[in-house]
């Protein structure tokens, strides 16, 4: 039996592990700025905009703590659920079309994320598999083993 570093086993069915410490870490710095905003500076529309939007994005953050993604082996699906409280979308492995690393870069890499594209139905659509700062390499690990749970090779 195999083991994976980003993914759990269930019978046939392999579950992402989620990034939790990531949304929750990034999720509480922007909820506390918007506090710190609200409660330090001036109360002109312009800032109280600033704190409803980092409050916004925050609350988005801790939603997205609750996303799940599952590769069904025996029935070759991707159930992917984005939040929480959204219902499942479920994917074929046959609509499945490539996987992406990218990646924001200014002097350093800020952002990068691996995803899943899918096409059902002819229409293209990401699938947000992990995503890391500074580093990109976890990126790559983690599509090398979704493919060979997928039963595909990785030819990069």
């Amino acid at each position: 039996m195999e083991s994976y570093k980003y993914f759990t086993r269930e019978g046939n069915v392999y579950i992402k592990i989620p990034q939790r410490t990531l949304y929750y870490i990034v999720a509480l710095f922007l909820l506390a700025a918007a506090i710190l905003a609200f409660v330090y500076f001036e109360k002109t529309n312009g800032n109280k905009m600033l704190c409803a939007m980092l409050g916004i994005f925050g609350l988005i953050l801790l939603l997205r703590a609750g996303a799940s993604t599952r590769f069904d082996i025996d029935n070759r699906t991707i159930i992917a659920q984005s939040f929480f409280f959204t219902s499942p979308k479920v994917f074929h492995f046959d609509d499945f079309h490539n996987f992406l690393i990218s990646k924001q870069t200014f002097l350093i890499t800020i952002n990068a994320t691996a995803s899943l594209i899918v096409a059902p139905n002819g229409k293209q659509r990401n699938l947000l598999l992990h995503q890391t700062m500074f580093v990109t390499r976890p990126l790559q690990n983690v599509i090398d083993e979704a493919a060979q749970i997928m039963g595909i090779t990785n030819n990069n």
